[in-house]
């Protein structure tokens, strides 16, 4: 049986006659859409810097025709719309609806132009060939169901000498921002939630750099450079409770939740992610480390 937010995102696809290769996923972000656009503020805190510092390293001008791919609520593809202008377009891709309505409303909120959006599967979904200068991500490249099949499509939609740019993370135990909520909420729950394998779509998939300099270089990409990062989120104490809010609503510590219908439980798991948390907070900051590899490679 399809799940109602699975379903939902394949009858929303099929529409735009999208050819879906990817529909897991694309109805595990639909379903999760809500809880990562409410809890963008900190996911922004966390990954922002490494964003920006791998827009720094495509370096994109004015005049460019760039594709965001995984764009959620639309960031980088405003500022990408911002570099590129005058003369330049971007085209916002995400396999979540909400996430594309969330970002149209940015792109008009900030009165930006040269800037589309579309419901797309950037693993499956034509794009066309040789139509853009440049491919993008901040964080929207892990969780291809065929990576193999997804970097040779986006490097069909480049010209030669197109660059790709995209930030992805390092592994969870250099993510104190992922790893000290998600290990909180295990450990109150009594049960670890299911995580992606090996080569499975996940946050960490691409956490290898070797594996990622391989993969690019199997899709005709050439110039591949991986430039390790590190940087620490930083957060005024009195934010605590606001920072445990958005780490229950994303990773392991959201799948803990969502696992038990138990409301002891439920409130032993925010009570454990709070005070481990907590235990972070030195001279009134609470400081959380986040380490990304800074990706480019040329088509």
């Amino acid at each position: 049986m399809v799940a109602p937010a699975d379903h939902e995102a394949r009858v929303y696809l099929r529409a735009m006659s999208e050819p879906v290769a990817n529909v897991e996923q694309a109805g595990y972000w639909e379903s999760r859409a809500s809880s990562w656009i409410d809890a963008e503020a900190w996911t922004v805190e966390v990954g922002g810097a490494f964003g920006r510092a791998a827009l720094d390293a495509l370096g994109p001008t004015a005049g460019w025709t760039v594709v965001d791919v995984g764009c959620g609520t639309g960031p980088t593809t405003v500022e990408l719309a911002r570099q590129v202008a005058p003369g330049g377009s971007v085209l916002g891709v995400d396999i979540a609806p909400s996430m594309i309505e969330a970002a149209r409303s940015r792109a008009e909120r900030e009165g930006v132009g040269g800037v589309e959006f579309l419901v797309a599967d950037a693993q499956a979904h034509d794009l066309g060939e040789g139509r853009f200068d440049a491919v993008f991500s901040q964080f929207g490249v892990m969780f291809f169901e065929d990576p193999p099949a997804a970097f040779a499509n986006l490097r069909r939609s480049l010209r030669a000498g197109g660059r790709l740019g995209f930030a992805c993370w390092q592994d969870l135990f250099a993510n104190d921002w992922m790893f000290v909520p998600g290990a909180a909420a295990i450990g109150a729950s009594g049960a670890a939630p299911s995580l992606p394998g090996p080569g499975q779509p996940g946050p960490f998939s691409l956490s290898d750099p070797a594996q990622v300099e391989r993969l690019l270089a199997a899709a005709g990409f050439t110039e591949v450079q991986v430039v390790p990062s590190t940087d620490t989120a930083e957060i005024p104490a009195e934010q605590l409770d606001a920072v445990v809010q958005a780490s229950c609503a994303v990773g392991a510590a959201r799948e803990a939740l969502e696992a038990t219908p138990d409301p002891e439980v439920r409130a032993s798991i925010h009570r454990a992610v709070h005070d481990a948390l907590a235990e972070r907070v030195v001279d009134g900051r609470l400081r959380l480390a986040a380490a990304a590899l800074l990706v480019t490679a040329t088509a």
